[in-house]
């Protein structure tokens, strides 16, 4: 991984960048994109359907690599009403970006993580990270609650198959939910899983129950977010997570 990615530095600010992204970073001063104030994606997609956070990402030219999404890592829950964006402990942005890395070298259904950026803030720091935009599609949770019956089939055979490749490739996410996956809106392509903040990558496959307790959680997204006709049609998810895997597709 080394040698894909270049170190940068500036006063407090540190931050590992992919030699081919290098330029389109420089030119869109993403050095100081942890400090940048919180951004909505311009046109008619919203940032949420996006990134499938909690919104204020920025997109940016790429140049051959197309368009990279920038997050700025913000805090949600009570903590946010009086600590937005600082953190305390650990460096997430490039833990993140390394798990990110190394599931998709593994063949993992995630983005291609470009840039991580860390602000140094006494206390704490703010950070930022940046992947390539992957292509028409749309966050599972917006796709499932509008899908006609068949497209919601496919839809959930997609995110099962996805899930699958995850574990597959050693990854346990924290908070796998129907936010944080990737779908197109007539379910064909393949589904992506995003957001690996905190994200555990296992030295082998994801077995057992803590790929059960990570299903589990994705099903309990679809509870909390209404998604009733998705929850009745479990199986179609079941059936694509026992499917064999699949050859990786790139973003």
């Amino acid at each position: 991984m080394a040698s894909d990615f270049v170190e940068l530095s500036s006063g407090r600010t540190s931050a590992l960048v992919r030699n081919d992204f290098l330029e389109s970073f420089e030119r869109h001063r993403l050095l100081d994109c942890a400090r940048a104030p919180l951004l909505e994606v311009p046109g008619s997609a919203s940032s949420a359907e996006i990134s499938g956070g909690r919104g204020g990402i920025r997109v940016v030219p790429a140049g051959a690599l197309g368009e990279a999404v920038v997050r700025p890592y913000v805090r949600g829950g009570l903590v946010e009403r009086f600590n937005r964006r600082r953190y305390f402990f650990g460096e997430r942005a490039f833990a993140e970006l390394v798990a990110t890395q190394r599931l998709r070298r593994r063949g993992g259904p995630v983005p291609e993580a470009l840039a991580a950026v860390q602000l140094a803030r006494s206390p704490g720091y703010l950070a930022c990270l940046a992947t390539r935009r992957i292509p028409r599609v749309r966050r599972a949770a917006v796709v499932l609650a509008s899908a006609p019956g068949a497209v919601r089939a496919i839809t959930l055979e997609r995110i099962g198959r996805a899930v699958r490749s995850l574990h597959v490739a050693g990854g346990v996410h924290a908070d796998l939910n129907a936010h944080n996956i990737l779908v197109t809106e007539d379910g064909e392509g393949p589904g992506f899983v995003i957001d690996l903040d905190r994200a555990t990558v296992l030295e082998g496959p994801v077995t057992g129950r803590r790929a059960r307790a990570n299903l589990e959680r994705l099903r309990r997204s679809f509870r909390k977010l209404g998604l009733r006709d998705a929850l009745r049609e479990w199986e179609y998810l079941e059936r694509g997570y026992e499917a064999p895997p699949r050859p990786p597709v790139a973003a």
